[in-house]
């Protein structure tokens, strides 16, 4: 716990992360800025609830409070609003939504004005599931701010470092990091406790391993499913798991990667199958997924022959090798997703730069197929099978690897 007060029941200057602030005393709203960051939204919601009923508590039950959306808020106003007490209405709470998506303007000229504010006013600044933040692991350089992005016709904005900075150093900033496996599995078998189950730790890490991710509202969701499904059983087994939650996609991918790596076409033809008639995925996302597969196994064995060993951070040098988008970059996959970090070495071990080589080309000539700039397909599913089976066999594929031959497939 990283505390500048001078005693912990004060906590007038804090940044904490989400497990350090449950164990802290006499936390409360009232009288500062508070900030709520980061991915995992189920926590933000009970965070801020518990903020609620502290506040409200120690309002003596009389609490004002105010919604405000982060795409139309103003900073001197808020500002106005927020150092303004209310002489007749008793405790106000200002709760600004999508914190993230206020103008990067705004937020600068927010951060200028975050200091004291009247006792029993409060500002907490939320950010919502767009939240996106740029920043290396391992100790390199936080960029400030994020780089805008178009994302489905719309720019995506970033909380700005400076706005983060100034809660952080005169008020309450928590941040609700992803949960790794082991946490998210044991947060699973204590839901499913409140619900009168026993969930097997063996399922609860299936659950989160296979299925569903680390995500907590989710996990929810899936365990209350569970607890329904099983009736008057009291232990939910990895059976039970199996039955009732579908598998993750990208479990499935890795899967059917690992099945063409084995060069097991039959296989890896039927796990496509599966997703594309069972799962009813599409073929677009499919093959993204399978070329962000393969980016990921030649991230891994670039770290590999760098000497890299699971779990140990990289130098700067070695960093500048790996895309800088978190979203792309192998170690940044690996610090949410610990699962996949034995799957990929051994799939990169199993992989020659040739192969990896020839597989890029071989997804990037799909993709121009199945989007009609280089050969047309008029089925796209014939044309999924038609690359797993390529990059099984290694097989030329004339449909996109020779425009001039380009005929429809399927």
């Amino acid at each position: 716990m990283r505390l500048r007060a001078s005693r912990a029941t004060e906590l007038a200057e804090m940044k904490l992360d989400y497990a350090e602030w449950m164990k802290a005393k006499d936390v409360t709203c009232l009288g500062r800025w508070c900030l709520l960051h980061g991915p995992e939204q189920h926590l933000k919601r009970e965070a801020l609830a518990r903020l609620r009923g502290e506040a409200e508590k120690g309002a003596g039950g009389e609490l004002g409070w105010e919604a405000l959306d982060g795409p139309g808020v103003n900073a001197r106003e808020l500002l106005n609003r927020a150092r303004t007490g209310q002489l007749f209405e008793g405790a106000r709470v200002i709760v600004v939504w999508e914190a993230e998506r206020m103008e990067a303007s705004e937020q600068e000229a927010l951060a200028k004005g975050v200091g004291s504010l009247p006792p029993d006013v409060a500002a907490i600044l939320v950010t919502g599931v767009g939240e996106g933040r740029r920043g290396q692991r391992g100790g390199a350089k936080e960029t400030e701010g994020t780089t805008e992005e178009k994302t489905k016709g719309q720019k995506r904005r970033g909380l700005r470092a400076a706005l983060r900075r100034a809660i952080e150093e005169h008020g309450l900033g928590i941040e609700f990091r992803r949960l790794k496996v082991p946490e998210a599995a044991q947060w699973a078998v204590a839901r499913a406790k409140r619900l009168g189950k026993k969930l097997e730790p063996a399922a609860a890490r299936k659950l989160v391993q296979q299925r569903v991710g680390t995500g907590l509202g989710e996990i929810s969701v899936e365990v209350e499913k569970l607890a329904l499904y099983v009736g008057d059983r009291k232990v939910i087994s990895g059976s039970d798991v199996d039955e009732v939650s579908p598998r993750l996609v990208e479990d499935d991918v890795f899967r059917l990667v690992d099945a063409v790596g084995r060069r097991s076409a039959g296989r890896a033809v039927g796990i496509l199958r599966g997703l594309l008639e069972e799962q009813r995925e599409a073929p677009g996302r499919i093959l993204a997924m399978l070329a962000q597969s393969v980016r990921l196994i030649w991230q891994t064995k670039v770290l590999l022959e760098q000497g890299w060993r699971a779990g140990q951070d990289v130098d700067e040098g070695v960093r500048e090798l790996l895309p800088q988008d978190d979203r792309k970059n192998a170690l940044a996959q690996f610090a949410r997703k610990q699962w996949l970090v034995r799957r990929t070495i051994g799939q990169a071990k199993a992989y020659s730069w040739e192969r990896l080589r020839r597989a890029m080309a071989a997804l990037y000539a799909c993709d121009l197929a199945m989007k009609g700039i280089q050969g047309k397909v008029s089925d796209e599913a014939a044309a999924l099978e038609l690359l797993v089976v390529q990059l099984c066999a290694d097989l030329e594929m004339p449909v996109w690897e020779s425009p001039g031959r380009a005929q429809r497939a399927g």
